[in-house]
């Protein structure tokens, strides 16, 4: 009787972890880029999340305290030409302007792609959400956005590495909202 009752359970705990959660499964989101033409690959594990986040002011007084939408997405990991490991990934962090569509009020990506790290340029590039949603418990919302940008190395000029243009979409991308900012906003 003892083993059936554990066989049950056993089962039981198969059955129940096998399972996605209904807002996951719902919505699992996904992102497509691609750098000077060459497609961005993910990590196959890679999840479709963000953060809302308060970043804070410059000591120096001239960046205000400001509350950004904050997104990774993790690439290839591989050793580099000095035989240290790399690992490429797109990092993103979007002015959240409330439940507004179109240019967001701030911007910034950065990305580490064929062992090199870069940095937007603001001029020549561009962003636009396309979608803001927010689910049930208002504790998650999920974003969509397109971006055309145009990167350099943090090296340049003295790297020889050209400017790159970084050009995707991601789309429902589940943002997470911590009760400390939810409060305020």
């Amino acid at each position: 009787m003892k083993s059936l009752t554990v066989i049950h359970l056993i089962l039981a705990c198969v059955l129940f972890t096998s399972f996605k959660g209904y807002e996951e499964e719902k919505n699992p989101g996904a992102f497509y880029a691609t750098i000077d033409g060459k497609m961005f690959k993910l990590r196959e594990d890679q999840l479709f999340r963000g953060l809302l986040m308060t970043k804070s002011a410059s000591m120096d007084g001239r960046t205000p305290s400001k509350t950004v939408i904050s997104t990774t997405f993790n690439g290839s990991s591989y050793d580099n030409a000095d035989g240290r490991l790399f690992s490429e990934l797109a990092q993103f962090e979007i002015g959240y302007d409330g439940e507004k569509i179109g240019v967001p009020s701030s911007y910034a990506i950065a990305l580490q792609f064929d062992a090199t790290n870069y940095f937007m340029l603001t001029d020549g590039s561009q962003l636009e959400i396309t979608k803001f949603e927010w689910e049930s418990d208002k504790k998650h919302f999920n974003l969509s956005a397109d971006f055309n940008c145009k990167l350099r190395s943090f090296g340049y000029p003295n790297d020889g590495k050209k400017d790159v243009v970084f050009k995707g979409r991601m789309s429902d991308i589940r943002i997470t909202v911590p009760s400390w900012i939810a409060h305020k906003n």
